[in-house]
């Protein structure tokens, strides 16, 4: 357990994550560690205070945390409780609100460190779901976020990654929110009246099918009116249950129109996969086998998922029914190849030195193997 409690440090562990460097999309985390925090400080204090039927006037705004610093090594942002703000604001329960609060983090830590267990914790309430649903939306595989100071019941430093958020979150509902970036189709606009504050586009994805996006009626008019079929990118929140299939947008992050010159790199690419998928048995001079509609999916939504490379990108046959996606980047030759059952396994060397980059392979065209190329490539959506 953390020695000073009213200091809080979340230590982000991933490759985005290394020299003390923290994206910018996952700052909304720090707001929804406090409010997570918040729903059990609430809770504790009903528990204490059954007498009252509501809580004190200012009682939220009181429970205020400061960003004070990013520590060395992986990013640690450092959360201090600001008692000043209690003090101001309810001064007869401020020495009350700190304990609460490190009661609060003790009830945080034990929810997490119980994650796998289903019958390690109570169900959670609507507040401390909400908090959940924005806390490590942003996460990807391999990548979670440590709880400094800790100890779980294995002894272990506590941890909250995307499998125990999930897990978490879907005990005590059928649904949980995550962010989804990728590309699609542009279909159509709407908009209620000329005069409307919001509108909406309608975008077929590969994953998800067609998807609807609130968008200010001032951008439907000026970008994506007289734009049908165009290729778009987004980033969404997105609300999926418990089997990973899709029921709602939340929030919508960006969208934008694809660059011309990326969506006819996109279209070659597509283009010269599905000419690969005409190839029929004995292609190569006897051997090689046609390839398979997996790797040919898989490739697909690796477009779709990093469009920008698109231009960069030889694509050829291989024997087993796979495809292979070849690129240079900043002095590096890499390599993606696409087995015949869509998974992937990327690989480098240094064009003018002795770098290589080992093999790494992967189940899918996860969004572990993306932090993997974003890596070395330093490209996103």
């Amino acid at each position: 357990m953390p020695v000073d409690r009213k200091n809080f440090q979340l230590r982000y562990v991933g490759d985005r994550f290394k020299g003390h460097r923290l994206p910018l999309d996952v700052l909304p985390d720090l707001a929804a560690f406090r409010d997570l925090v918040v729903s059990y400080v609430k809770a504790e204090w009903r528990g204490a205070h059954t007498k009252r039927e509501r809580l004190p006037k200012g009682f939220e705004k009181s429970i205020a945390f400061n960003l004070t610093g990013i520590a060395d090594g992986s990013a640690i942002p450092t959360l201090e409780w600001d008692r000043e703000t209690a003090q101001f604001l309810l001064p007869d329960f401020k020495d009350e609100l700190e304990t609460l609060v490190e009661t609060a983090y003790d009830r945080v830590l034990t929810l997490v460190d119980r994650a796998d267990n289903p019958d390690g914790t109570a169900l959670l309430s609507s507040e401390n779901i909400r908090a959940l649903n924005r806390f490590g939306s942003g996460l990807l595989d391999r990548e979670r976020i440590e709880f400094v100071g800790s100890q779980g019941s294995d002894g272990n430093v506590v941890y909250l990654d995307f499998q125990r958020r999930k897990r978490l979150i879907t005990r005590g509902r059928d649904s949980y929110q995550t962010r989804f970036e990728s590309i699609g189709k542009l279909l159509g606009s709407e908009l209620e009246t000329s005069d409307a504050a919001d509108g909406s586009i309608k975008v077929e994805t590969m994953e998800y099918g067609m998807l609807t996006l609130p968008v200010p009626s001032d951008r439907v008019r000026d970008e994506f009116d007289g734009n049908i079929d165009a290729e778009v990118q987004f980033a969404l929140m997105i609300e999926l249950n418990n089997n990973d299939t899709f029921r709602s947008v939340v929030e919508v992050f960006d969208v934008d129109v694809i660059d011309g010159a990326v969506v006819s790199d996109l279209e070659r690419c597509r283009t010269r996969i599905s000419k690969l998928g005409e190839l029929t048995e004995g292609w190569n001079n006897g051997d090689g086998v046609p390839i398979r509609p997996d790797a040919a999916t898989a490739a697909f939504r690796l477009l779709a998922a990093r469009p920008r490379l698109a231009g960069r990108y030889h694509i050829y046959p291989t024997d087993e029914g796979g495809l292979l996606m070849e690129f240079v980047y900043e002095g590096w030759d890499y390599g993606i190849e696409i087995g015949p059952n869509g998974a992937p396994a990327i690989y480098g060397v240094q064009l003018d030195g002795p770098g290589e980059f080992d093999t790494r392979s992967f189940g899918a065209v996860s969004v572990e193997f993306l932090a993997c190329l974003d890596e070395r490539t330093g490209e996103t959506i």
